[in-house]
């Protein structure tokens, strides 16, 4: 009998993991504008002010893990706190005074700080 023909759990597990990452790879956005949030933030986001009155400075921005960067539950959301830059483009994400990339109002982060206007 031919034994590169008998399955085993080792190829199962191979066909399996590509099957998997198959998968994945349609999940991903076709959106270009969604396409890289960690990247540069457009020029108009640079070196904008908050809406707490922080400036943004491009050299001093922290990552987004570093902050432990997520999806919010309840009101403490981006959109809230005084480091957010709101929407300046119309494309749904804004920035942060202190965070690299795009920021999506609903999410969240350790270095939240209630804004009140």
């Amino acid at each position: 009998m031919d034994e590169s023909l008998t399955p085993t759990r080792r190829r199962l597990l191979h066909v399996l993991s590509g099957m998997s990452l198959v998968g994945l790879a349609g999940c991903a956005s076709d959106d270009p504008q969604y396409e890289d949030l960690q990247g540069p933030v457009p020029d108009e986001y640079q070196t904008a002010t908050a809406q707490g009155g922080t400036e943004r400075s491009v050299g001093n921005l922290q990552s987004k893990a570093g902050v432990n960067y997520h999806d919010a539950q309840g009101a403490a959301i981006c959109e809230n706190c005084v480091h957010y830059i709101r929407d300046k483009n119309d494309d749904g994400l804004g920035a942060c005074s202190l965070v690299e990339g795009y920021i999506e109002p609903n999410a969240w982060c350790t270095i939240y700080a209630r804004h009140t206007e």
